[in-house]
């Protein structure tokens, strides 16, 4: 149960940035502004699965990206039935609007024909599904947690 909560909650997140984002595209600077909170707010989701136990949080992680993943699938494997890979490519624009205005950062590179942002834009259920899992595995310690000699049993924080 815990694990449909967590899903859900990011779900929940993302389509709240989808449209937070796609609104704010008409002012300028709030567009990338709400971009970067929407990866902050991704960022202390991902620090809230900590506790969780390692296949668990693989499991939340796929099943959030797992669209992307599958859009992904369809653009590369260029299927044909009904002209797929296309439509997959514009969904996954759509899928991945809260993170499109990072990407309008990027300069007007083009490579093989392609600009930039398109292999940026495919890699990004894979950038995106490291993040999280990064974040929902980094530990870290503020302090030394030994005893101070001297200090009666207390810790340095």
């Amino acid at each position: 149960m815990k694990i449909a909560k967590a899903i859900l909650r990011l779900y929940f997140i993302h389509i709240c940035a989808f449209l937070a984002v796609g609104l704010s595209t008409y002012y300028p600077p709030w567009d990338i502004l709400l971009a970067f909170l929407y990866l902050l707010v991704v960022g202390i989701e991902a620090r809230k699965l900590e506790p969780y136990a390692s296949g668990s949080r693989r499991a939340v992680i796929l099943a959030w990206q797992g669209p992307g993943i599958l859009l992904f699938l369809f653009i590369i494997s260029h299927t044909t039935v009904c002209d797929l890979s296309n439509y997959a490519f514009f969904v996954m624009l759509f899928w991945y609007t809260p993170l499109m205005p990072v990407l309008s950062l990027l300069p007007g590179i083009a490579w093989r024909g392609w600009p930039l942002y398109y292999y940026l834009l495919l890699a990004l259920p894979f950038i995106m599904t490291a993040y999280h899992y990064f974040l929902s595995n980094f530990q870290y310690d503020i302090g030394m947690t030994h005893d101070i000699p001297g200090s009666c049993g207390r810790k340095r924080v």
